[in-house]
């Protein structure tokens, strides 16, 4: 979680990090009719099953960390090379975006299984950080991070880095099990 904060403290807006902290540190719904148990974010892993990306106790914080710092070096390079964007908007939806993927998972004796409920991670954390007052861009940015429509560039590039990240652990975790397997 330090590492997260610490990546936070590069948003230049005053408002956005604090806000962006505070939710970091307070993953909770607000509307309590939904009455969802969440796993500690230090456990949760990220991906699922059919797509076991950092499917390990802390995957989810490993991942959040990774596409945080994959997103700012992308945005360094479209900012250098193609036009000025709003970084904040990209570290804060970069953090922020399977936040609630802590309310997906249940522990078991068999390991990590799927919750069932009706709304899924990226529409939990666009509701909530809605409610939160969050800047519609950074809104966009969760919600759209599986599926981009790419009306904004930094949504695109939160999923990239999240595609990329995600993408990458499940190709070397195989590619070791591979070739030991020889």
């Amino acid at each position: 979680m330090r590492e997260l904060i610490k990546l936070a403290e590069k948003i230049e807006d005053k408002n956005l990090r604090e806000k962006t902290v505070k939710t970091l540190k307070e993953v909770n719904l607000s509307n309590k009719k939904l009455n969802y148990k969440p796993l500690k974010l230090d456990k949760s892993p990220a991906g699922y099953p059919g797509f076991e990306h950092h499917m390990e106790e802390g995957g989810l914080l490993i991942h959040t960390k990774n596409v945080t710092e994959l997103a700012i070096k992308i945005s360094d390079f479209v900012i250098e090379k193609y036009h000025k964007i709003n970084k904040d908007f990209v570290i804060a939806g970069a953090l922020l975006h399977d936040l609630m993927r802590v309310y997906d998972f249940e522990d078991s004796d068999e390991g990590y299984g799927i919750t069932k409920k009706l709304l899924n991670h990226e529409e939990l954390i666009g509701c909530e950080l809605y409610a939160r007052e969050f800047p519609e861009e950074v809104v966009y940015i969760v919600l759209n991070h599986v599926q981009p429509s790419g009306l904004i560039p930094e949504a695109l590039i939160v999923h990239f880095a999240d595609t990329i990240d995600a993408h990458m652990d499940v190709y070397i975790k195989e590619l070791v099990k591979n070739s030991f397997n020889l």
